[in-house]
């Protein structure tokens, strides 16, 4: 659900670590000591018993976080997905992929099993609390036991993870499940992100009419969380889109030698069959450094584009000559700061100042796109909106 910062290891999952963001001592005190007071108060309960309470409902419910992002690693694993690292924080945690599968439909599956793992643990704490209230009924107890009330509360904490994660805002699972959806049954990523930037939106509206209200009842506290939740929700649901949103068709031709002449009624030629295809691919996250030795061991020319991807969706470009003015990464410190490591993400030229094509279009429809793009080459998507090659004014001349 949400990214993190630097923490410890806590284990490690079918060769990925696993690690926790210190920010969880501060969810503990901030939340949890105080629920364990106030249950002591509500239950009668002595020093040991809040103790007890307090330990428990905290390991249990970042054990509840832990089992949400494996289970996204174990599903994506299953369907063919790499996980590079899945790690814990105050406000959730997150998976990271390296590399997903070019199936809407299983990415679906990895998104939406989030979700639903916290239904199972719901139903599985009610039926721990249930069973242990008959116990205390059956002797007599003179008040709930620690068991009853933290399995109560934490299948409660579970439902609502469920239903705050299936929300159709990106990038929760929901948005995410639903913009896979969308694409899988249309075959068209425009459409799967302005359905989840509306729906974000309209989510993040909601949160702040709520926020207003806890804001007239003097709930600052809530209120800023509520706040905060429906800036991120927005702003991510918009970000999503605008990678997608196609460049504007007012297009001036860019300096240069004149295009021969080709006719613009349609020539029977796909783009496809036209366009060049990359040596490779790189993720977002790969390092500048590995970038920068890869290519050289492919002899890549310093102007030679390469696609920067997520999950087969086009996020960028770059090439060797703009990885060099990037960042440096030397004796494990980064010129942006301790503890980061300088990836393509930082030095690439985002999606959004590329023009774009469908592999499908005639070429006649690509023409003006190319003629008026001669510094970037124009990518060109397949369908579902996955990056599959490039095109650029050399290919139409040849």
């Amino acid at each position: 659900m949400f990214g993190g910062g630097p923490g410890i290891r806590v284990m490690r999952f079918r060769g990925v670590d696993v690690t926790l963001d210190f920010s969880v001592l501060l969810l503990i005190l901030i939340f949890f000591v105080p629920q364990a007071a106030n249950f002591s108060r509500a239950y009668n309960w002595d020093q040991s018993q809040t103790i007890l309470g307090g330990v428990l409902i905290s390991v249990l419910f970042i054990g509840s976080i832990l089992v949400h992002e494996l289970s996204h690693a174990s599903v994506g694993m299953a369907v063919g997905a790499k996980v590079s690292a899945i790690k814990l924080n105050m406000f959730g945690g997150a998976t990271f992929f390296s590399y997903k599968p070019a199936s809407e439909g299983k990415n679906f599956w990895i998104s939406i099993i989030g979700p639903l793992s916290n239904l199972a643990l719901w139903y599985l704490f009610k039926l721990a609390a249930d069973a242990s209230l008959q116990a205390d009924l059956a002797g007599f107890a003179p008040t709930y036991s620690v068991w009853t009330v933290i399995c109560n509360n934490l299948s409660q904490l579970n439902l609502y993870l469920a239903i705050f994660n299936a929300l159709p805002g990106y990038p929760m699972d929901g948005g995410q499940a639903l913009r896979s959806a969308v694409i899988w049954i249309t075959k068209k990523e425009l459409w799967a992100a302005w359905v989840v930037a509306v729906l974000g939106c309209l989510t993040g509206g909601v949160f702040i009419l709520l926020a207003v209200q806890l804001l007239a009842q003097q709930s600052t506290f809530n209120a800023l969380i509520l706040g905060l939740l429906s800036f991120w929700i927005i702003s991510g649901s918009i970000a999503q889109l605008r990678e997608v949103l196609p460049v504007s068709n007012r297009l001036r031709p860019a300096p240069g030698p004149e295009m021969p002449v080709i006719p613009l009624e349609p020539m029977g030629i796909q783009v496809g069959q036209v366009m060049e295809r990359p040596p490779r691919a790189w993720d977002e996250r790969a390092p500048i450094a590995d970038f920068l030795r890869e290519a050289e061991a492919m002899r890549l020319d310093d102007r030679a584009w390469v696609p920067v991807l997520r999950e087969g969706y086009l996020l960028g470009i770059v090439n060797r000559r703009l990885a060099r003015k990037g960042p440096t990464y030397q004796n494990g410190i980064s010129s942006n700061g301790p503890g980061t490591v300088p990836n393509l993400s930082q030095v690439m030229v985002p999606r959004r100042s590329l023009a774009v094509v469908q592999a499908e279009q005639d070429l006649s429809q690509a023409v003006e796109v190319v003629r008026a793009n001669r510094e970037y080459p124009v990518a060109v998507l397949g369908p579902g909106g996955y990056f599959v090659g490039f095109i650029t004014r050399d290919n139409l001349r040849g």
